[in-house]
């Protein structure tokens, strides 16, 4: 008798914790499956789940547009300076700031300001003997960039500052002043987007689309090398005859690319 009364106490504990389980399971569903974004019952809103990795892309046409400016040079930059050879290197030192200060000078009588004499290197090296063994002297170099816009004066500039003590002349670069780059890129740049705007247009009309905005845009530009006209440099204390006179190109050309790339429908 006692042990039918013991059974059927465990059956309905049994039964009595099923039931809280099924709560608790009830409970616990709805608000893990909200955790998701997916409610257990419907709930009269649409729902939209986005999947992860896929975007909108946006159909587009990319083109790349050229433009082109050029001018005359109205800069040039000159290197010119002096070598000196010694035994000591503070005999080096000191001969070759005697010439440097005279070409300085003689630069500045031709009305040329300080702010356009930088100097461009300078360096103290040994000199060694046909085997490499022993160090026989010193060599020190001071080379100077000059700039000018007076280009008619290049051929002068060179030449009184060979007087003075210049005894190398490493070249002549012509290029343009910052304010005349900027104009020379400005037309290139407006003249890249008209092409790259022109070339769209046709590719678009041929492809049987509509051109409805810009996705992105990048540019690059190509800047010449300057002008170079080369001086050969002579071994001290060789000196340098008279240049030639000199004639700056005609014209130079500044050219910008664009990649444009616009979106179509």
């Amino acid at each position: 008798m006692r042990e039918k009364q013991l059974y059927a106490i465990i059956l309905v504990l049994a039964i009595a914790l099923a039931g809280v389980v099924g709560c608790v399971i009830a409970l616990v569903l709805p608000s893990q499956s909200a955790e998701y974004g997916r409610p257990s019952e419907p709930t009269g809103v649409p729902i939209v789940y986005a999947v992860e990795g896929q975007e909108a892309q946006l159909r587009t046409i990319a083109v790349i547009g050229v433009g082109r400016a050029s001018a005359k040079p109205n800069q040039a930059q000159l290197r010119l300076g002096a070598r000196s050879q010694e035994t000591t290197a503070t005999e080096a030192l000191a001969k070759n700031a005697e010439s440097m200060n005279k070409v300085i000078e003689a630069l500045k009588g031709m009305g040329i300001p300080e702010k356009d004499i930088e100097t461009a290197y300078f360096s103290v090296y040994p000199r060694y003997s046909t085997y490499g063994e022993t160090i026989i002297g010193f060599e020190v170099s001071h080379m100077l960039s000059v700039t000018t816009t007076n280009l008619d004066k290049v051929g002068e500039i060179i030449d009184k500052a060979i007087e003075a003590g210049a005894n190398s002349v490493e070249g002549i670069y012509f290029t343009f002043t910052e304010e005349k780059l900027q104009e020379l890129n400005e037309q290139a740049r407006q003249r890249a987007v008209e092409d790259a705007k022109s070339k769209a247009g046709t590719t678009a009309a041929s492809l049987g689309v509509k051109i409805i905005g810009v996705a992105s845009a990048d540019e690059t530009g190509y800047y010449p090398s300057p002008y170079y006209y080369e001086y050969r440099t002579f071994a001290y204390p060789a000196p340098i005859p008279t240049p030639s006179p000199i004639m700056p190109p005609t014209e130079v050309e500044v050219t910008i690319t664009i990649r444009v790339t616009y979106i179509i429908e």
